[in-house]
């Protein structure tokens, strides 16, 4: 990959970010286009609003719930067709359990919860005979006969305001915002880079231009107002992670520790960007820190960092991590991972779980017997495991 288009900074001000789009020539492969340069940007930390509350009735529930608040949780929908439908309730809260209406032995819940990621469904279709709700972390869900006030489709994103600040546009994009024209027509990224002036993270934020202003800082400079999906940000989680990357890759290892779980997962995704883990290599003997991981995603980066060096990557949850026995990120079967203090990972793993038993999969951030799982998986594959 490379960028074509370079012109000089003659700024006063440092280039901490560049405007990267595809060629419109359609001769050219994997070759990239620098569209501009700038100073800085405003808003890649900010949030999304959270959904509309929604109230939710639950009825011809069996007796379980009682009222208070719920937390997070999934509820889930089983259709005639056998098909499962999901909605993501947020910040859930039973307000009123009464008797249902039908059947005295069954009970009519209210749940007030702001409602995030829904599934893609047609329920007009294929309605749902049954739904499933969670009630405690070693219950099983409760179950319940319908469901009224869901929503029938996703919401819409909210698409968040980005400011580029003193932007020196290239001539393409120079010439497309003369013309009036504030897009691009294929893809468009915007690439930070650290002190160093390496790339430290690539968001793919497309350049939907809302505004072209003169820059503040003057001297011919633009600043940009761009409306971006908020998925494509790394938000107020990801502020810290990025702060310990400025100054350039880190060097000493666990620095990630004492980051949340949004923000290691941040850190993963910077360690994907800047990763330069060389050839395939086999064989040799890799040493991981087992004690003080914290949770599932700080193993991910002990992983990382053990086969990598420090903020080295090596999968950021349990597919990723499957993926680099492939190839493409340095070692690979066969070789030896002695993992110290492994009962201490497990214990602290354990103990995040509130002392759940764990059972196959991606896994989560609270699930005891990943380290196990994930020591397993290794071994299938060829590598010695040793639990120091």
């Amino acid at each position: 990959m490379r960028v074509t288009d370079r012109p000089q900074w003659e700024r006063p001000y440092p280039v901490r970010f560049l405007i990267v789009g595809e060629s419109e020539d359609d001769d050219a492969i994997d070759v990239d286009l620098l569209l501009g340069r700038c100073a800085a940007a405003e808003g890649l930390f900010a949030d999304p609003p959270p959904p509309p509350r929604e109230v939710l009735v639950l009825r011809g529930c069996a007796p379980g719930l009682a009222a208070g608040r719920l937390g997070p949780a999934v509820l889930v929908g089983l259709s005639e067709s056998g098909r499962e439908y999901s909605w993501e309730l947020l910040d859930a809260e039973v307000l009123v359990v009464g008797p249902h209406s039908a059947d005295p032995t069954l009970v009519d819940v209210v749940v007030g919860a702001a409602v995030g990621e829904v599934d893609d469904f047609r329920l007009a279709q294929d309605p749902c005979e049954r739904f499933e709700l969670p009630v405690g972390r070693d219950e099983p869900p409760t179950t319940c006969t319908e469901v009224t006030g869901l929503p029938v489709a996703p919401a819409e994103p909210t698409r968040l305001p980005v400011r580029l600040i003193g932007c020196e546009p290239t001539e393409p994009l120079r010439a497309k915002l003369d013309g009036g024209y504030l897009g691009w027509p294929a893809y468009t990224q915007l690439w930070a880079l650290d002190d160093t002036g390496r790339v430290m993270a690539r968001l793919h934020t497309g350049l939907a231009v809302d505004r072209v202003r003169p820059s503040v800082l003057g001297g011919g400079l633009l600043d940009l107002l761009l409306s971006v999906p908020p998925g494509d940000l790394p938000g107020s989680a990801g502020r810290e992670a990025w702060q310990r990357w400025q100054q350039g890759p880190p060097e000493e290892p666990g620095s990630w520790r004492g980051l949340s779980v949004a923000a290691k997962k941040e850190w993963q995704s910077l360690a994907l960007y800047r990763r330069d883990p060389g050839p395939d290599r086999p064989g040799g003997e890799y040493h991981l820190a087992g004690a003080g991981v914290e949770d599932e995603t700080g193993l991910h980066c002990a992983l990382g960092e053990a086969v990598n060096g420090p903020g080295g990557y090596y999968g950021r949850e349990w597919n990723g991590f499957k993926d680099c026995f492939g190839g493409g990120f340095g070692p690979v079967p066969p070789f030896t991972l002695v993992w110290h203090d492994f009962a201490a990972t497990e214990r602290e793993l354990a103990a995040r779980a509130g002392g759940k038993p764990g059972a196959g999969g991606a896994g989560q951030d609270g699930r005891s017997g990943y380290p196990e799982e994930l020591a397993r998986l290794m071994e299938s594959r060829g590598i010695r495991v040793v639990r120091a």
